[in-house]
C-alpha cells in the first residue's frame, strides 16, 4: 500500500512538472499607451505564443461586434488584405478566412479558422482554432496551418478589459524581423487600433 502511495504521489509530481515545463513565462514585450503585449515560448514551436492586455471605454457588445464582423477587417485590421465569413456552423459558430498580407519578399499568409463565440455573465469569449478541408490553398499564398487563440472581453465598470491571446506558426521560412511584427507589433497595433474604431 505504501508503494502505491509513493507511485501515485511520484506520479502526480511528474505530471505536474511536465505542465509547468510546457509552456515559457510570459514576457512582457511592449507597454505603451495602456497597451501591454506579452510573449512566451510554446512547447515543441519555433514560434512564440503572445498575449495583448488592454481596457477600453466602451461597452463590451460594442467591441464583441467589431471584433466578430470579420468581412470589416479589411478596413482596420493591421496587416489584413481579404477577410470574410465562409459559412454558419451553428448559433455562434462560424468558419472564417483571412489573408495576411506580408512584406516583401515574404509570402503573404492565408488560413481558415472556426470561430466561436460564448457569453457568460459580464464576458463574451471569442475563440479562434485553425481548421482543415474548408476551402481550398491558394498557390499565391503559404496556409497556415496551425492557430488558435481567443478574445476575452469583460465589463468591469464603464469599461472593457480586453484580454487577446493567440498563437500561429505560419509555415515556410520568414525573418525575425517579420515574427517580431507578428507577435508584438501585431497585437499592439491591433489593440490601438480596436480602442479607436470602438469609442470614436
Amino acid at each position: 500500500m505504501n508503494r502505491l502511495k509513493f507511485l501515485f504521489f511520484a506520479f502526480t509530481i511528474l505530471l505536474s512538472f511536465n505542465s509547468i515545463a510546457g509552456n515559457g513565462s510570459w514576457e512582457l514585450e511592449k507597454n505603451e499607451n495602456g497597451i501591454k503585449v506579452y510573449t512566451r515560448t510554446v512547447d515543441g514551436e519555433n514560434i512564440r505564443e503572445f498575449k495583448a492586455l488592454t481596457s477600453i471605454s466602451a461597452s463590451r457588445k460594442t467591441i464583441a461586434q467589431i471584433i466578430v464582423n470579420i468581412n470589416d477587417y479589411v478596413n482596420w485590421y493591421p496587416d489584413i488584405s481579404e477577410a470574410q465569413i465562409i459559412e454558419k456552423i451553428a448559433p455562434g459558430q462560424y468558419y472564417v478566412y483571412s489573408v495576411l498580407d506580408l512584406p516583401w519578399p515574404a509570402t503573404d499568409r492565408d488560413g481558415v479558422s472556426k470561430m466561436t463565440i460564448s457569453k457568460s455573465e459580464g464576458t463574451t469569449t471569442i475563440k479562434m482554432k485553425s481548421v482543415d478541408g474548408i476551402k481550398d490553398e491558394n498557390d499565391d499564398y503559404v496556409r497556415i496551418a496551425k492557430s488558435y487563440g481567443f478574445w476575452k472581453l469583460k465589463t468591469v465598470g464603464n469599461t472593457t478589459s480586453v484580454h487577446f491571446q493567440y498563437f500561429a506558426s505560419p509555415g515556410g521560412s520568414l525573418p525575425d524581423w517579420i515574427i517580431n511584427m507578428f507577435i508584438v507589433d501585431n497585437p499592439f497595433d491591433t489593440l490601438t487600433l480596436l480602442k479607436e474604431k470602438a469609442t470614436s
